[in-house]
């Protein structure tokens, strides 16, 4: 990708998020006072879960980016960076993996 691309994919990233992370901060001290099973009862539906699974994606992506944008920066060595990203898009997989798991548990839970 180009770098050009890759800035612009960063921006918009950054632009889809902002209100995204506004949403959930709300959402968070407004559930803080909550019992667990509303709070289970709030993410139990179609809304919740998309909603989770778009900020998680829009996320990772945006972390991903950064990541990749440092490693070009810093790291010289075509081997060391082919390793990294490997290592990196590993990771990346889990958590996405992690988050889908653990939603699917409050769906059918």
């Amino acid at each position: 990708m180009s770098a050009k691309n890759t800035w612009k994919l960063h921006r918009w990233s950054t632009i889809l998020l902002l209100p995204l992370v506004a949403f959930l901060f709300i959402k968070i001290i407004q559930l803080s006072t909550l019992p667990y099973q509303l709070i289970l009862s709030e993410f139990n539906n179609l809304w919740g879960v998309g909603f989770i699974l778009i900020f998680t994606v829009l996320g990772l992506i945006h972390m991903n980016t950064g990541v990749h944008e440092i490693l070009d920066d810093y790291v010289h060595s075509d081997v060391v960076k082919r390793i990294l990203n490997i290592i990196i898009s590993i990771f990346f997989l889990l958590i996405l993996i992690f988050v889908c798991l653990s939603l699917l548990l409050i769906f059918i839970g």
